[in-house]
């Protein structure tokens, strides 16, 4: 129990014993008065004894049948009481009886009343469910198709776009690749131009050194072409060489060969850029006319 629950309990007993202590205290201060006693005075009076028992007995008879008359009166009061009492308690029954069978009949009716009103609210919010789930159903397809539209329309522009830049690509690659081939072809064509001119250089000193090494023999007739195949290294060297195409004059032809032989190597050869040289000279076809030739 906690301290400050004995609080009012000796506030009570404190102010209790005050009480007391000040009623005591004017017990002890009050003196008690003295009581005066009053002689009463006596009236002498003369009575008739009969007349007197007389009037005793219809006193008594008249007190009696009072009596009587109360107590019936009291029994008939009491009956009365009762009966109304009966009355009304047989009434209050009825009332409450009849409030009852009210109350019931009203409860049933209000119970009525609700479940015809919960089954029509019912009927309404199935009725607002299926309305709402149609609207909803129905939105729903029209979003469907919209959508679908949608990206029917998206992909189709897709692919419309995606052809036209396809074909636009094609296109641009197209032109690329016939001006990269224009481009090649043409600096091809300038670097055959620049190999065949070099070539050309390199035949010219090549022929240069054979003619300096051959004297015209004296079979040798104008209008005579002998066709030399020389395989040359890169060095200059002739690895290899023979008559392709006779020039009907076996002196002639091995003429040629034999002054091939006496250069043994073409130095300047050695000057020649790779590519020229293996698409020029790894295999060369030399001609010779004796026109050509010193006497």
């Amino acid at each position: 129990m906690r301290p400050g629950s004995y609080l009012l309990p000796t506030v009570l007993a404190v102010i209790l014993h005050i009480f007391v202590v000040v009623l005591l205290a004017q017990s002890w201060f009050e003196h008690k008065e003295e009581k005066r006693k009053v002689p009463r005075h006596v009236q002498a009076q003369i009575v008739d004894l009969t007349t007197l028992s007389a009037q005793r007995k219809e006193a008594s008879e008249a007190k009696a049948k009072q009596k009587a008359d109360q107590i019936r009166k009291a029994e008939e009061d009491k009956k009365r009481k009762a009966d109304e009492k009966r009355k009304q308690e047989k009434a209050k029954k009825e009332a409450e009886k009849k409030k009852q069978l009210e109350k019931k009949k009203a409860e049933a009716e209000k119970k009525r009343k609700a479940d015809e009103k919960r089954k029509e609210d019912a009927k309404k919010k199935a009725e607002q469910d299926r309305l709402k789930k149609a609207a909803a159903e129905k939105k729903r397809k029209a979003d469907e198709k919209k959508r679908k539209a949608a990206e029917k329309k998206a992909a189709e522009e897709k692919k419309r776009k995606a052809e036209a830049a396809a074909k636009k690509q094609a296109e641009e690659k197209a032109r690329n690749e016939a001006l990269m081939q224009a481009l090649q072809a043409e600096e091809a064509a300038l670097q055959a131009e620049e190999q065949r001119a070099a070539a050309m250089s390199y035949e010219a000193y090549i022929v240069t050194q054979i003619t300096r090494n051959w004297r015209r023999s004296p079979t040798a007739r104008n209008g005579m072409v002998v066709e030399i195949t020389v395989h040359f290294l890169p060095s200059g060297r002739v690895n290899d060489l023979y008559v392709s195409k006779s020039s009907g004059d076996a002196r002639f032809d091995n003429d040629a060969l034999r002054a091939i032989e006496r250069v043994q190597v073409f130095e300047k050869l050695q000057e020649m850029d790779s590519v020229v040289f293996d698409r020029y000279f790894r295999k060369r076809v030399l001609r010779f006319r004796p026109e050509d030739l010193r006497d």
